[in-house]
Order: structure tokens, then sequence, then C-alpha cells
């Protein structure tokens, strides 16, 4: 019983430490490029998904010039932009690999806008349970969307997943399905935090079954 309660504070405290920190490196793009992610890229956008040194087909810049919002950045002076234009339909974006513990809920944050011009152009992020795989990125459930012909402000989004493997991976992805348009999707403030359940204590059914045999007697 006291290794038992030893080891509940133990991994609380674990868990309180964790809550603590970040875990996404440079999620404010604040470094003004892209350290601590990959880039990826489909071309057609329902190809492979295969990681890439540099996009050809879709521009990942900081910041971008296409579909600016205001402000054009939240958490600081840079933000990420994903963008295609005309050249092609293209999907496509950033990734990042964390470490985490398996069974521990986890949450994503951080603020999208979005420009597009045809009913095929989006940009998402998501979390795939597991390394980067550009097969679950275009199936996850797991993801924020902004989509369609439409000019959207900065607007929060927050995602939860607890991971059965120790590895997770978060994706943006801005996608355009026609050779024409243009589509960007802006990101900033991302933060991805472990985060801790409410504990729930409950009495001890011998503690009652005691207490009930004390008022029985005389």
């Amino acid at each position: 019983m006291k290794y038992a309660l030893f080891g509940l504070i133990f991994s609380l405290f674990t868990l309180s430490s964790l809550s603590a920190s970040e875990l996404l490196k440079n999620g404010d793009f604040e470094t003004g490029d892209n350290t601590g992610w990959k880039y990826w890229e489909t071309y057609p956008w329902d190809g492979d998904g295969a990681p890439v040194e540099f996009p050809t087909h879709i521009t990942v810049a900081i910041p971008g010039t296409i579909g600016t919002p205001l402000p054009p950045a939240i958490s600081g002076f840079f933000a990420l932009a994903q963008q295609v234009d005309s050249n092609g339909t293209a999907r496509g974006g950033l990734y990042q690999e964390i470490k985490v513990i398996v069974n521990t809920p986890y949450v994503l944050t951080g603020r999208m806008a979005f420009y597009g011009d045809d009913l095929g152009d989006a940009t998402i992020i998501g979390i795939l349970d597991g390394t980067w795989n550009p097969a679950l990125a275009f199936t996850t459930i797991n993801k924020h969307t902004i989509s369609g012909n439409s000019i959207s402000p900065w607007s929060e989004f927050s995602l939860t997943i607890i991971p059965t493997k120790d590895i997770i991976t978060v994706f943006t992805e801005t996608r355009q399905d026609w050779t024409h348009g243009h589509v960007a999707g802006w990101y900033d403030g991302l933060s991805l935090q472990p985060t801790l359940e409410p504990t729930k204590f409950f009495k001890s059914p011998h503690h009652e079954n005691h207490s009930l045999q004390k008022e029985k007697q005389p």
C-alpha cells in the first residue's frame, strides 16, 4: 500500500512538472524560419506526401505574401505561411515528431488564418499517433481544417490526443485541388503540452461497512 501510494505521488509529480514544459520546438516561428520542423510535399495533391529537402510546388514562408491576415502575426514578429498558387494541384507543409508518454493526454493549441478562392482550397493542422505517415495525415480525424472559397481571420483551435505510441507527429498542411487561383494557410502560437486529468478520490468500501457496523451497535 505504501509503495503504491508513493508511485502515485511520483507519477503525479512527474506529470505536473511536464505540464509546465513546452514540447513543440519553434511553435511561434520567432526564429524567422522552420527550425525544428521538416518539410513535406505532395504533387499532385493525391500523391505520396514524402518528406522533401525543400518544397517546389508549395511555398513555405515566414512571413507570407498571399492573403496576409491582420495582424500578420500573433505571438511576436513572425508567423508561418503556406502558399500554393496557380503552379499546380499540390498539398504540403511542415511536420515535427515529439517524444511523449503513452496514455498521457496532450493538447495542441494555437491560431490559424486562411485565404482561399476555390472550394478545393484548405489549410489543416493535425496530430498523428506515431511517426510521420502521409497516408494517415490524409485520413486522420484528429485535425482542424479551414477550407473553401473564403477568408478567415485568426482563430483559435485545440486538439487533444492520448497516444498509444511513444512518438506523436504534429503536422501542418495547405492544399489546392485545382490549377488556378491561390490558397494560403497561416499558423502562429503553436503549443503542445501534457494535460492532467482531474483525480477522483473514493472512500474505501471497507471503511463504509465499518461505519455502518458502528451505527448498529447499541
